[in-house]
């Protein structure tokens, strides 16, 4: 499994790198009133408008500093399909009978320091010692480069309710 590392709210953490479109520049982002702190607003990325997540907000610190390291990660919430193994008997799809691409559902989310791809065994994922009710879209935790690195759970980013978030500490 390949990672992409980053930091946010001071800790190392990762997403799944299949699940990563793009990494962008911080952007100005459109304010979206009455939503929670943690979202950050929406962009427009080819012509889709996508919802940001700042994830210092989300993991309970200080919003992201507007620093020249801090980006955006484009990722795709939805599941990514398996590999399919090509069958040597298998006969060759009909044009007609080739969808398009499945439609992406992109999420941005705000980190700092979006640097590096990591290797990761999933065998070596251990699960977090302790399950956090309100944080469903954290995953299990790698070491990398004698670093623990908490993997973020993509498709369960927007599952948590406003409510759900602690406020960064004064």
């Amino acid at each position: 499994m390949l990672l992409l590392t980053f930091q946010a709210a001071g800790q190392r953490y990762a997403v799944d790198a299949s699940r990563v479109v793009e990494v962008v520049p911080r952007v100005r982002l459109r304010a979206l009133p009455h939503a929670p702190a943690h979202l950050a607003g929406v962009l427009e990325y080819r012509g889709e408008v996508v919802t940001v997540l700042d994830l210092g907000l989300l993991l309970g610190a200080e919003p992201a500093p507007d620093r020249l390291g801090t980006r955006i990660i484009l990722v795709d919430r939805a599941a990514p399909s398996p590999r399919r193994r090509r069958d040597a008997e298998a006969p060759e799809p009909a044009p007609a009978a080739v969808a398009g691409p499945p439609r992406r559902s992109l999420l941005g989310l705000i980190a700092e320091n979006v640097d590096d791809l990591a290797s990761v065994d999933p065998d070596d994922l251990t699960a977090s010692p302790v399950a956090i009710p309100n944080a469903p879209y954290l995953g299990g935790m790698a070491e990398i480069e004698s670093t623990m690195v908490q993997l973020i759970l993509v498709e369960k980013l927007l599952n948590v309710s406003p409510n759900q978030h602690p406020t960064p500490a004064d």
